[in-house]
């Protein structure tokens, strides 16, 4: 994403909120099932042990380019989120294909195994890796946002959304909103930022990484030709 918008002109200041710690797992429920279930990019890396051409149902286009890159080939993108994939799911599978594994995160906003068994699938979750939030901001996003030099801020998780809106408070800092613009990957993502006080706060048409960017386009065409860029966390 980093790379995506310096290529659009825009300088960036990365802070991350969240880190990602692989999770030690029994791998027999994913090896035995006929077809696995991710919902992020994470999960991809943890089922290396598993059949290349095992069919992969991914949540959205970005998840699903992440189990790609990680040598998959039979995978099936749903549009982003949690309600497109059980869509796709019921609408390309039979409950009588086989069991199904949900490899997730040990946080989800849904479990989607517990959707599936309630329509009849045999699934069965898998928490494969989790994510624990960063003890505070760096010095220099803190100082980065006090100035205003912060034009906008993107989101692409809950977990991230929450994750920054408690490490302002504990700050003192919620008020730097105010000079910057929020940008969320939903609607979901975005009603977590409601309470601070944003310029404006803005959801993608699309819960894909293509949905974020031209978002960042449409905000980028409307500015005064002669005006300075400034950042985008």
């Amino acid at each position: 994403m980093a790379e995506a918008l310096r290529s659009r002109g825009h300088r960036i200041h990365l802070a991350p909120l969240l880190r990602v710690d692989r999770l030690q797992f029994d791998d027999r429920i994913l090896q035995t099932a006929s077809a696995i279930i991710i919902t992020s990019g994470n999960a991809a890396s943890a089922l290396e042990s598993l059949d290349p051409a095992v069919r992969i149902f991914a949540v959205g286009p970005d998840t699903a380019s992440a189990a790609k890159a990680a040598g998959f080939f039979n995978v099936a993108a749903a549009s982003g989120t949690a309600s497109g994939l059980l869509e796709m799911i019921s609408d390309r599978w039979r409950a009588e294909d086989g069991p199904l594994a949900y490899a997730s995160g040990r946080h989800v906003s849904m479990d989607v195994a517990r959707a599936l068994a309630l329509k009849g699938y045999s699934c069965r979750r898998v928490e494969v890796y989790a994510t624990s939030r960063a003890r505070q901001l760096t010095e220099e996003t803190v100082g980065l946002l006090r100035r205003g030099q912060i034009d906008a801020v993107l989101f692409m998780s809950v977990r991230t959304a929450d994750a920054f809106a408690g490490l302002v408070a504990s700050a003192e800092i919620s008020e730097c909103c105010r000079t910057a613009r929020s940008l969320s990957l939903s609607a979901k993502i975005a009603r977590r930022l409601g309470h601070l006080p944003w310029i404006q706060s803005l959801s993608a048409g699309s819960p894909t990484r293509d949905g974020i960017l031209r978002m960042v386009d449409e905000l980028e065409a409307r500015r005064h030709a002669g005006s300075p860029r400034q950042r985008a966390i």
